[in-house]
């Protein structure tokens, strides 16, 4: 009965209202629901030059193709739009705060939304509300393609187009096969470029150093033609001295060329002769260098021998007793003895004399022409004439020397009663000539000669 009076209180005419009632509810919340009323999100202002013609309100907001908030509002100021971001709270957490943003667009003909780029380097902090994006770029419009394109179709004269049109059609008419040929062969070119493309990058970025370079050298570039113009205004101002000097080195180089055409024999003999100087030159090569530096070295070192104050020089003289007189070709000396590596001619201890190491490599190859290398008679000359005038002739002659008794001077006695170097100890018969000489020898055994 109670039930029954319940059912009554209500009318059932009402009954369709509340159904009304409840479906407005449902379809309010859906609406709600669907458009994000009772969500919560984070605002970020997103500032750019212009929004583009098909940015509206609800455009989605997006990093790395997920969505991550919508565009709730878009206005202008006067530096250019300033489009209200909500980010969706659960993907702020993954959004760095140096995050980059741009408008971009689906398709050519597709509605834009905003993309963030993720940075190379992403900062630590993340993105706060109230935070301010600035847009690095935004899509170009097809409209404004469509009306470029338009302003120059306007600027074009249909008739001249014609006459241009007419005249590559009739430029390419009958030649298909050859251009299709042309197309082949570029697409094999371009195909080589292809597989070059790493060695092209290269060659691009190694001319981006190249400008590099010139670029931090454009100012002395400058500073050089300033001078080069400096120096072209010296030259046409003196153009007559200029033109004088030219003609006189024209003249030196006819005159040069006659001279040297007329010398030419001379020169070449004059070359030739010189072969021997210059091969003897080039042994001695290795002593030039060592011979100046122990010159070097003597002067620095060598002042305790001149006195060690500038103003004293120390000598050590001696009267020694005169030689023979030098005879050709006994006493004519060879000199060949080699000392260096190879037996070439070398510097020894130079720059410093004093060292005398041991000789790696000696070659003695000197003494006397035909006569001996040591003097058996180191006693007085006794040359009576001497005429050296012969060897002054136009055809040189050997010096005339005459000694006042024939043979070798007889030198100093080596000891009280002993006979002087080189004297004769016997006489015929191997008789001895001086006191404290032994008998000569039987004929079997050679008497010795000379002092024993």
């Amino acid at each position: 009965m109670d039930h029954k009076r319940a059912r009554r209180a209500i009318p059932d005419r009402l009954w369709p209202l509340f159904l009304v009632a409840l479906v407005a509810v449902l379809l309010f919340v859906t609406a709600a629901s669907f458009a994000g009323t009772f969500r919560s999100y984070v605002p970020v202002t997103l500032a750019a030059d212009r929004s583009g013609l098909v940015l509206e309100t609800g455009a989605k907001v997006k990093m790395r193709g997920v969505d991550v908030g919508r565009v709730s509002d878009i206005s202008w100021s006067g530096g250019g739009a300033q489009l209200a971001l909500e980010i969706d709270p659960n993907q702020i957490n993954y959004i760095p705060a140096n995050v980059k943003a741009k408008i971009d667009v689906t398709t050519i003909f597709g509605a834009k939304f905003i993309d963030l780029m993720y940075p190379e380097a992403p900062s630590p902090q993340r993105l706060t509300a109230g935070a301010v994006l600035k847009s690095s770029s935004v899509t170009t419009e097809v409209n404004t393609v469509f009306e470029n394109l338009v302003d120059l179709l306007h600027m074009v004269d249909p008739l001249k187009l014609n006459a241009v049109l007419t005249a590559v059609g009739d430029a390419v008419r009958g030649r298909g096969q050859r251009i299709g040929e042309a197309t082949t062969d570029l697409n094999e070119v371009l195909k080589a470029l292809n597989s070059r493309n790493d060695v092209v990058r290269a060659d691009l970025r190694s001319l981006k150093n190249f400008g590099d370079t010139y670029d931090a050298a454009a100012n002395d570039i400058v500073n050089v033609l300033n001078a080069a113009s400096t120096t072209s205004r010296t030259i046409v101002s003196n153009r007559s001295e200029l033109d004088s000097l030219l003609l006189n080195v024209a003249g030196f180089s006819q005159a040069g060329t006659a001279l040297l055409e007329n010398s030419k024999d001379h020169l070449i003999s004059t070359v030739n002769s010189l072969a021997p100087t210059v091969d003897l030159l080039n042994m001695y090569s290795p002593e030039y260098a060592c011979t100046l530096q122990g010159a070097k070295w003597l002067v620095d070192n060598a002042g305790s021998m001149f006195g060690g104050d500038g103003k004293s020089f120390i000598l050590d003289a001696t009267l020694l007793p005169g030689k023979d007189t030098f005879t050709y070709p006994d006493n004519l000396p060879v000199v060949a003895a080699k000392g260096g590596p190879g037996g070439k001619p070398g510097c020894g201890s130079l720059p410093d004399a004093t060292k005398n190491f041991p000789v790696r490599q000696l070659i003695a190859d000197t003494g006397w022409g035909t006569g001996l290398d040591i003097r058996p008679n180191p006693g007085i000359g006794r040359p009576c004439w001497a005429d050296y005038f012969p060897v002054t002739r136009g055809i040189p002659q050997p010096a005339s020397i005459r000694p006042c008794l024939p043979g070798p001077a007889p030198g100093p006695e080596p000891f009280p009663g002993a006979p002087p170097y080189g004297a004769p100890l016997y006489g015929p018969g191997g008789v001895p000539l001086w006191p404290g000489v032994p008998p000569a020898q039987p004929a079997s055994s050679p008497a010795e000669q000379g002092t024993p």
